[in-house]
């Protein structure tokens, strides 16, 4: 019998020195708050599961991350990861506010299993554009009927800055059942999770000097929609940036916004998907093939901005 397989991001937990100060950034973003106690819940509109979770720390840090699992896994899988060593539990740890099964990597980092299926993306209108020569749009003013306040439509994917980056890619495999959908060798490798008809991947490692969250980021329908959203953070004060581009590797179109803590948040639109016949690639190109000057910070083993405790 093989193991169980995660089978998709379900969301992230963050700490952060100020709750109130995550509330006006993720909810300008776009995301919907909730205080449940002392505790703030973001979810994109309209989804049920929590995206991110905000706690108040002494320190801005990742608090944990969390996938989807079959519910008709979770026996199997609380068995399976106590196969490799890991310690399992039923209660959340400090500032994990979540039910379901919990575990912590040899790196410290812990993960929370959500016995839930994946809420579908749901399939939106968009624009009708005259692209590629066509005309399909006519006697329309574009501009003044593009929606400038769509949703976001769920949490695509995060990336996790490690130390131990092949034995962190390895370790997740065996653990969690995620596959590498592509790397740019030796600087970062995008996982993905699931089988048949997926993204290319919900989850990324970064090689740095130690662990860190580097970015989440939020899918939305168009292109259109990244500068709407891009144009609403500028106006509301957050101005440091990254984007817009198109990634290489999973192909997506970006925006990436700095939040009060340094580290990232991305719009994003666009990215391949794959199937079971997928085959990982190493890559030498830069993560992206066209954009803003290039910022070593970003994904840079050296300069790396991801302003979390050692």
């Amino acid at each position: 019998m093989s193991a169980p397989k995660v089978l998709g991001l379900n969301g992230i937990g963050l700490e952060v020195p100020d709750v109130e100060v995550a509330r006006k950034f993720y909810t300008t973003f776009g995301l919907q708050g909730e205080m449940r106690g002392e505790t703030l819940m973001l979810r994109s509109p309209g989804r049920k599961n929590e995206e991110i979770v905000v706690v108040k720390g002494g320190t801005k840090r990742l608090n944990h991350i969390s996938f989807y699992i079959d519910p008709a896994t979770q026996g199997a899988f609380a068995d399976h990861l106590r196969k490799t060593g890991m310690k399992v539990q039923d209660t959340p740890p400090a500032g994990g506010a979540r039910e379901g099964l919990w575990c912590q990597d040899p790196w410290g980092t812990w993960f929370h299993l959500h016995a839930a299926l994946p809420e579908p993306v749901a399939i939106v209108p968009v624009p009708t554009y005259n692209f590629g020569g066509r005309a399909d749009r006519v006697d329309v003013h574009l501009w003044n009927t593009l929606p400038q306040n769509s949703p976001l439509m769920r949490i695509g994917h995060m990336l996790l800055f490690t130390q131990d980056f092949e034995k962190a890619e390895q370790f997740l495999i065996d653990s969690l059942g995620l596959r590498t959908a592509d790397r740019a060798a030796g600087k970062v490798a995008f996982m993905a999770a699931g089988s048949g008809l997926i993204d290319h991947h919900c989850f990324g490692l970064v090689n740095s000097t130690h662990r860190g969250f580097q970015h989440a980021s939020f899918q939305v329908a168009t292109v259109d929609d990244i500068g709407f959203g891009a144009w609403r953070m500028f106006n509301a004060g957050y101005k440091e940036s990254f984007g817009l581009g198109r990634h290489a590797l999973a192909s997506n179109l970006f925006h990436y916004i700095r939040d009060p803590w340094g580290s990232w948040v991305e719009l994003y639109a666009d990215m391949d998907k794959i199937t079971d016949t997928w085959v990982s690639r190493d890559w030498n190109q830069l993560p992206y093939i066209w954009g803003p000057g290039w910022s070593p910070e970003f994904w840079g083993k050296e300069m790396n901005g991801n302003f979390e405790p050692k």
